[in-house]
């Protein structure tokens, strides 16, 4: 009997609506998890007849699951902390690939494999766009989003500096002015450059750039400190007197007794300079032996429990370019040169590191000079320079437009790639699988691929994760509608069951 076959077709999709509103209450801490709600539709309709006018006289068959439509609005983002975390905000969702397969999600939970490759919770690749020498190639094909752990970050030389300051307008001649900043050489050794102004008249003032060769100690064995001092091969070292060296060791008490290094005179040898050290080790009664090789330039202090701090600062480096004239107007501004100064070069660097080419940039980006004369006590405000030395990776962060940037330990950070995002024309069409992943249908349409903040794709938040979208109190409400449902249609079962046996009844 169809009275049978209608409740039945009813409890069928009251189960599936159950279950789905089960499932949606489940997954309310699935991270990016979307809700899902059942729609029903009837089934055909029987015609049993006609009234007087024609119309049919129709009687229903039951009801179905006509579809199951995901909620795909964006959930509260909750932040953690953590540089692997990514949320979601507004349209797309992540692209990921396991095994060739590429899926979508907006599960932003990632981590990091044993490879650095940025990847999901069930090991999947997190896609974007590679960089390379920190700039994003948005045209290249997708790879792995890989963070670069273990990798050093090579060392870059200086190759431009500015200074901005003032020099005093109402200095009288042969007046001096200094400013310093840190320069790098090809090996990442870094140099204190210093600039020394000096009044020569009216409205003139000359430069001269001067760059020291500072040694620190370098322990190669036990009990032996070692520096080595003026250019490969060289015999002398003209040592300058402004040193902060020390040595500490135990005198012949076992008392530790600090010393200063002695102050030579520039120009003197490197035998004369260990003469001197030595001098010093024995009136403090520091046990401790001091070598000079005048044909290598190394120098050598050995002994029991030495230590040092500081460096010594030896002569300045052999240069070129590195020295001219500023013209000023009655106005106080830079009118000669009327360019930066390129062709600053420094050689013969101790380490064996190319040859520090610099340009001086006298002029800021709105063309106004960086130097400028003022009835004021000279003074330097700022210094710029574009080398660093090498670093260690030491963490990373995700932008809003889902960039990638490593950090190191020298300052510097560098873009590693752009994370990608995916977005279909219909979304309903998509099929969802476990680990919160979609795969595309011809019913989606396939995936069209961009970044975050374009093309009406949402950004990203770092360091926070998508909530569900699971609305407790609407579930509550449709579990309610759902089991009344249910129970009624089992209702209409026992009702057509004892109509049934009461016709049985009357036909024995």
């Amino acid at each position: 009997m169809a009275s049978f076959f209608i409740p039945l077709t009813g409890l069928n999709a009251d189960t599936t609506a159950l279950n789905e509103i089960a499932n949606d209450l489940a997954n309310m801490n699935t991270t990016g998890y979307k809700s899902q709600t059942v729609n029903f539709s009837d089934l055909f309709s029987q015609e049993v007849g006609t009234t007087g006018s024609g119309d049919p006289i129709e009687v229903g068959m039951g009801t179905q699951v006509a579809n199951t439509e995901t909620d795909f609005s964006t959930g509260t983002a909750d932040s953690t902390g953590l540089d692997t975390d990514v949320a979601l905000d507004g349209n797309g969702f992540f692209v990921v690939d396991d095994g060739g397969q590429q899926y979508l999600t907006r599960d932003g939970n990632f981590s990091l494999n044993s490879s650095g490759d940025l990847v999901t919770s069930d090991g999947a690749s997190v896609m974007g766009y590679p960089a390379t020498n920190g700039v994003v190639d948005t045209n290249a094909p997708l790879t792995a989003i890989n963070i670069p752990e273990n990798e050093t970050q090579a060392p870059s030389a200086t190759t431009t500096f500015s200074m901005d300051a003032t020099l005093d307008s109402d200095a009288s001649v042969g007046t001096t002015a200094t400013g310093s900043l840190d320069v790098y050489d090809s090996l990442g050794q870094s140099y204190l450059a210093t600039v020394t102004y000096t009044n020569t008249g009216t409205n003139q003032w000359s430069y001269s750039i001067s760059v020291p060769e500072t040694l620190n100690a370098n322990t190669s064995t036990a009990n032996t400190i070692s520096y080595q001092f003026g250019t490969s091969g060289g015999t002398v070292a003209n040592v300058d007197p402004s040193t902060n060296l020390t040595i500490t060791g135990a005198n012949a008490s076992g008392v530790s007794t600090t010393i200063a290094a002695p102050t030579v005179t520039s120009g003197e040898s490197i035998t004369t300079y260990a003469a001197a050290l030595q001098s010093e080790l024995t009136a403090a009664g520091i046990t401790g032996t001091v070598n000079a090789n005048a044909t290598t330039g190394q120098l050598t202090i050995t002994g029991t429990g030495l230590t040092t701090s500081g460096s010594v600062v030896q002569d300045l480096i052999p240069s070129s370019g590195a020295t001219g004239t500023l013209t000023f107007n009655s106005d106080g501004n830079l009118v000669s040169p009327s360019s930066d100064i390129s062709g600053i070069s420094f050689s013969g660097l101790e380490d064996g590191a190319s040859s520090m080419d610099m340009t001086w940039n006298l002029f800021g980006s709105n063309g106004a000079g960086t130097i400028t004369q003022v009835a004021s006590t000279s003074a330097v405000s700022s210094t710029t320079q574009n080398g660093y030395a090498a670093g260690n990776y030491t963490g990373f962060t995700i932008g809003s437009d889902g960039t990638v940037t490593a950090s190191f330990s020298n300052g510097q950070t560098l873009n590693v790639g752009q994370i990608a995002l995916g977005t279909v024309a219909n979304e309903q069409g998509l099929q969802s699988n476990a680990n919160d992943e979609y795969s595309t249908t011809l019913a989606s349409g396939t995936a069209s691929i961009g970044t975050s903040g374009s093309d009406g794709l949402g950004t990203m938040q770092d360091g926070a994760l998508e909530e569900s979208n699971v609305n407790i109190s609407q579930e509550f409400s449709d579990l309610i509608i759902a089991q009344r449902a249910f129970e009624a249609n089992a209702k209409s079962i026992t009702t057509f069951d004892t109509v049934t046996g009461d016709a049985i009844q009357m036909v024995h």
